[in-house]
């Protein structure tokens, strides 16, 4: 189970919040909270921590792959009923988990019928590549190998009230590769459950058959 996300910290589309509480039920739900870059304060963290325990997530795992990364903590993390990665830097993001060696990790919990939340940068790298990223993000880590976790058969562009002078290119993007891509605005989201797609909100399909 996926679900893509371009941000949480606005209203989310009333729809979107329903399905996500269903998605979530009734009993103990325990999120791994993975961050993109070390946040010592926690602020971002406890704006998003509200967000969650307002949807039923009452058990939290923070999980830091930068500054403050614990392997002695994996199993914890493992355990959990549901992952949420992040925004942030997408280059930076997807070296730091490829660093720590969980992108496998995260595609077997996806596997194994975990529930998978990303945001804007962590929705990014639910896709086969994080080429979406360059349209919004530097690459200041030089990272090379822009392969990321292969689970969304489609390539994700949030934040699309900003984004959308992109347009041109990212159709270009599109006919050279054969890939669909679908945009996001802030407040809406896509979730995926048994290989289908569900788009809640105004999402801009861009590549074959295109909706405005």
């Amino acid at each position: 189970m996926l679900v893509l996300l371009s941000e949480i910290n606005n209203p989310l589309n009333p729809s979107l919040v329903f399905r996500l509480r269903e998605l979530i039920g009734e009993g103990s739900f325990t999120l791994g909270y993975i961050p993109s870059q070390t946040d010592r304060d926690r602020i971002y963290f406890n704006k998003s921590k509200d967000f969650f325990t307002s949807i039923g997530i009452n058990n939290f795992v923070y999980f830091d792959v930068d500054e403050e990364y614990d392997e002695r903590h994996i199993d914890q993390l493992l355990c959990c009923d549901g992952v949420y990665l992040s925004g942030g830097n997408t280059f930076s993001f997807l070296n730091r988990l490829k660093e720590r060696g969980l992108l496998e990790k995260i595609r077997q919990m996806v596997e194994a019928g975990k529930l998978l939340i990303g945001v804007s940068a962590g929705a990014i790298i639910m896709s086969d590549t994080i080429n979406m990223a360059e349209y919004i993000d530097q690459n200041a880590v030089g990272l090379e190998d822009l392969h990321a976790l292969q689970l969304a058969p489609f390539e994700f562009m949030p934040h699309w009230v900003k984004h959308q002078s992109q347009l041109g290119k990212l159709q270009e993007y599109s006919a050279r590769t054969g890939k669909k891509i679908y945009a996001c605005y802030d407040g809406d989201g896509i979730i995926i459950t048994a290989g289908e797609i569900n788009g809640y909100g105004s999402i801009v399909e861009i590549g074959v058959r295109e909706k405005h």
